[in-house]
């Protein structure tokens, strides 16, 4: 009888152990698996290529060509609840030449309706005419 009460604990502790590791894995969170968001337009778009970050609301604008334009993200962030009202809007130029990315940081409120909508335009200046305009993207601030 001294045997079987052994080797049970033994196995109940295994047990016991074996599903503190495995509660254990399931439930501890890395930095590396916070969520992050990425909403982008087309990669080779002539215009250039944009992508909007969720996890800390920056935007990174690649020139695509060398073709002495700009690529400019023109954006806006809007509340999806309040009648799509704007709550603020700008742009992220991109003139560092082709192949060079730019990134811009922004602080956008959060919220589970608040989101933005970008496209990338190629300029011949600052100011200049928009060219090429890439599709529309809309994604949410809060990242889903």
């Amino acid at each position: 009888m001294a045997r079987f009460f052994v080797r049970n604990r033994r196995t109940l502790t295994a047990a016991a152990t074996a599903a503190v590791a495995v509660g254990t894995a399931l439930t501890t969170v890395t930095p590396a698996s916070a969520a992050v968001t990425k909403f982008c337009t087309q990669p080779f778009a002539k215009a250039g290529y944009a992508c909007f970050y969720s996890s800390d609301d920056r935007i990174e604008v690649l020139d695509n060509y060398a073709d002495g334009r700009r690529s400019v993200a023109v954006w806006y962030v809007f509340d999806n609840a309040n009648g799509n009202k704007i709550l603020r809007r700008g742009e992220c130029h991109n003139a560092e030449g082709a192949g060079k990315t730019v990134t811009c940081h922004y602080d956008f409120p959060e919220g589970r309706n608040i989101h933005i909508n970008f496209a990338v335009v190629a300029r011949n200046g600052a100011n200049g005419a928009n060219e090429n305009p890439t599709n529309a993207v809309i994604g949410a601030v809060s990242g889903r």
